[in-house]
């Protein structure tokens, strides 16, 4: 699982600092910049979608997907 990397820094250990507006705050202790994490939902190509759709018909998970296809599995 890839970490949030600071968009400052551009280092991956950045800690949760709350909510801003329902979706998650994060900081990074050394540089102590303050970002809020992208989420990627509704980005997904009709590709991706059919690829998603032919992993789960083979088997997959639903983690399993996601981490395989650098998606949320939300």
């Amino acid at each position: 699982m890839k970490k949030t990397e600071c968009p400052k820094c551009n280092k991956a250990n950045c800690i949760k600092d709350g909510f801003m507006r329902g979706k998650q705050r994060k900081k990074r202790k050394k540089c102590n910049y303050k970002h809020t994490v992208k989420h990627r939902s509704g980005t997904a190509t009709p590709e991706i979608k059919r690829h998603a759709l032919h992993l789960y018909l083979e088997g997959l998970g639903f983690r399993s997907i996601g981490r395989l296809l650098n998606f949320s599995n939300v």
